[in-house]
C-alpha cells in the first residue's frame, strides 16, 4: 500500500489537493479509506487522470466521463475473459460449433 505521500511522489503534476478532491469526488478510491493507502491500481488511474487533463487537454468535466467508459471496457473485458474461459471447457466440438456460430454473425454485420 502506498501512502498519500508515496502516491504523490510516485505520480508526476498530482499534489495533496488535487489528489483529495479526486477522492472526494470519488474518481479514486483508496484501498483503506480510514488510513487513506493507495494500491497500485490507484497510482495507475491518478496517473491517467492527470495525462487526461494536462497532456490530451480534457476538462475537470469530461474525466469522470471517461472514467467511467473505461471502467465499463475494463468490465466487459474481463467478462468476455471469463466467457472465453469457460468456452476452453467445453468440448471440441461444442467449442467449434459456437466458434461458427460467432463466425455467421460477424458475416452478417459487415
Amino acid at each position: 500500500m502506498l501512502s498519500e505521500r508515496d502516491l504523490i511522489a510516485r505520480v508526476r503534476r498530482l499534489t495533496v489537493t488535487r489528489l483529495r478532491v479526486w477522492v472526494e469526488q470519488g474518481l479514486i478510491k483508496p484501498a483503506d479509506e480510514t488510513a487513506q493507502a493507495f494500491s497500485e491500481a490507484d497510482a495507475a488511474r491518478a496517473a491517467l487522470i492527470c495525462n487526461l487533463e494536462d497532456e490530451l487537454g480534457f476538462t475537470e468535466e469530461d474525466v469522470p466521463v471517461l472514467l467511467n467508459l473505461i471502467d465499463q471496457i475494463h468490465g466487459l473485458r474481463c467478462e468476455l475473459m471469463g466467457v472465453l474461459a469457460a468456452l476452453e471447457e467445453l468440448p471440441p466440438d461444442v467449442r467449434a460449433t459456437v466458434r461458427m456460430s460467432i463466425e455467421r454473425r460477424k458475416g452478417g454485420r459487415r
